[in-house]
């Protein structure tokens, strides 16, 4: 599978690693598996850089659904994506288009620094030293 994870249960947690070519079939067994695992309503970095998203538009809409029961289901989270393609970037960006009314805490940036922020994984200085 080209897609991997590693479970936080502490921190509620979820980082996922996607190498090769991601097909729908590997994003349904992801979804599926985290909800099996009660890690579904994890704060989760979908780390894709490198990978490939071959998943048709129509494909993509088809597993909006999916998750919008999950998250009826399991409850709402973040989901940081990071895509350093373009294509992964702009198929990602096109799932959170479709799901914004459920699935609203998915964002999809280039940076693992970014999307670490947005998680609130990365402690942000409130203020600068002035010297």
């Amino acid at each position: 599978m080209p897609i991997t994870f590693e479970i936080d249960h502490g921190a509620q947690r979820v980082m996922v690693t996607a190498t090769g070519d991601i097909r729908i079939e590997d994003m349904v067994a992801l979804v599926t598996k985290l909800a099996e695992l009660r890690a579904f309503a994890y704060a989760q970095r979908f780390d894709a850089r490198g990978a490939a998203i071959v998943m048709t538009a129509e494909e993509t809409r088809r597993i909006v659904p999916l998750v919008a029961r999950l998250r009826d289901e399991h409850g709402q989270s973040r989901t940081a994506f990071i895509a350093d393609s373009d294509v992964s970037f702009g198929m990602a960006r096109m799932y959170a288009t479709l799901s914004a009314d459920t699935d609203s805490g998915f964002m999809v940036y280039r940076s693992i620094e970014e999307g670490d922020a947005w998680l609130g994984w990365l402690r942000v200085q409130s203020e600068q030293r002035v010297r």
